[in-house]
């Protein structure tokens, strides 16, 4: 029987549709596989067993991503990526903590905005997140991020018969010299906090940090000529500066440290100090140094009446270098990464708040989870131009007026000139 025109026409159609069905089906397996198939190479300094933990979720099959993962030492891991990078062969992608933005921006891809929606990334990410934002787009997509809390000893406050710990700086200080204890020469054999000092206080520098962005100081700013330091003696730094370093002055009522004592956060260990700085990653560290410390966690004390809750966090990123050979496998695998799926695999395996804001809104069961999470909310940083200078530039401010050498305007002055490239 003869086809009527009406059924050739029919038919070439169908069959032209199932060939084009056909090709596309091909070409879309054929540009999956060979994204998942080209390994990803990441440095970082993360735990190895943690991170191929946290992304299992994701090289699971034959059509799962293939990451190579190379955890570097931290003091050695700038000096490797810029002989890697000079020789060749360095990674597609790092892991890029929020302080060393400045130093490798101009070795990083970032992701457009036409990838990575600015509405989007702001309504998707915690607020520290965007440091990671600059003009050509995102520099690097948050991956974890690690909120500094007060762990606090039930025992000493239990022994002066205080239950809670303080939520202000004003309820903090009252509480300081009754928890300090010294004998007759004055010598400090239990303190009540470890501040005032630079060298023997684990997380200095991010307390002060966090200190000074709660009075309001920006520490660094952008203006004409880039990047500069925005520390000055304004009647807030001051105040600021003067309150941390009061605790290490033998004249004030709440002296509790000296540089003569020992590391701060061994010192909470063995039972001698009652409140320590440090921040969520510490709790297990804490744990195994003793066992039986009867010690818990609440937030960093804010100053009386704040409207906004600050607190300091150190964050990391997955950044695309621009070096690498496998850019667009890099950025599928690194918008991967930071999924929902593999961001919870993330927390589960690290005990790190997730960086999502959706996942934050969670009640976790975990009393600890539920104060990191609510910190991760708080956590803020400030833009680094050079985070080894940084340091040393706080420090020789604290320690310059702990020793007399320089009064608190000229210190802060100093420093503040200090922070650049």
């Amino acid at each position: 029987m003869k086809a009527s025109p009406f059924q050739v026409v029919l038919t070439a159609i169908f069959i032209i549709a199932l060939v084009g069905g056909v090709i596309v089906l091909a070409l879309t397996k054929a540009k999956n596989g060979s994204v998942n198939s080209v390994t990803v190479v990441i440095w970082g300094t993360m735990d190895t067993a943690a991170f191929n933990d946290s992304v299992s979720n994701l090289t699971l099959g034959t059509n799962g991503y293939k990451i190579e993962y190379i955890q570097k030492i931290e003091a050695a891991f700038d000096q490797d990526l810029i002989e890697a990078l000079a020789s060749g062969v360095g990674p597609d992608a790092i892991l890029l903590p929020q302080d060393k933005i400045i130093k490798y921006r101009d070795k990083i891809l970032p992701f457009s905005y036409n990838i990575m929606p600015l509405r989007d990334f702001k309504d998707t990410f915690i607020q520290e997140a965007e440091l990671y934002i600059d003009s050509e787009g995102v520099v690097a997509l948050p991956f974890t991020v690690d909120p500094l809390v007060m762990y606090w000893n039930r025992d000493s406050l239990t022994n002066i018969g205080e239950s809670l710990p303080p939520k202000t700086w004003d309820q903090f200080i009252t509480l300081v010299p009754r928890l300090s204890v010294k004998d007759a020469n004055s010598n400090i054999l239990k303190s009540g906090v470890a501040l005032g000092e630079f060298k023997n206080i684990t997380n200095a520098f991010e307390i002060i940090s966090a200190i000074l962005l709660q009075a309001g100081s920006p520490i660094t700013q952008y203006g004409p000529d880039g990047l500069m330091g925005a520390l000055s003696p304004t009647l807030a730094t001051i105040g600021a500066v003067n309150f941390y370093t009061d605790f290490a002055n033998p004249l004030k009522p709440d002296y509790s440290w000296n540089r003569a004592l020992i590391n701060s956060r061994d010192m909470f260990a063995s039972g001698d100090l009652a409140f320590y700085f440090g921040f969520a990653s510490e709790m297990s560290k804490i744990r195994d140094r003793n066992s039986n410390l009867n010690f818990d966690v609440t937030y960093f004390p804010q100053p009386k009446g704040a409207s906004i809750l600050t607190t300091f966090g150190k964050m990391q990123g997955l950044a695309v270098l621009k070096s690498s050979q496998n850019q667009a496998s890099a950025v599928s695998l690194l918008i991967a990464m930071t999924a929902p799926d593999t961001i919870n695999l993330l927390s589960s395996r690290t005990g790190l708040p997730p960086v999502r804001r959706s996942m934050l809104v969670a009640d976790p069961k975990d009393p600890y989870q539920a104060i990191f999470y609510n910190s991760a909310l708080r956590a803020k940083a400030w833009v680094d131009p050079n985070s080894s200078n940084s340091r040393a530039a706080f420090q020789n401010m604290i320690e310059s007026i702990t020793s007399g050498e320089a009064g608190v305007g000229d210190a802060i002055t100093i420093a503040g000139k200090s922070l650049r490239n």
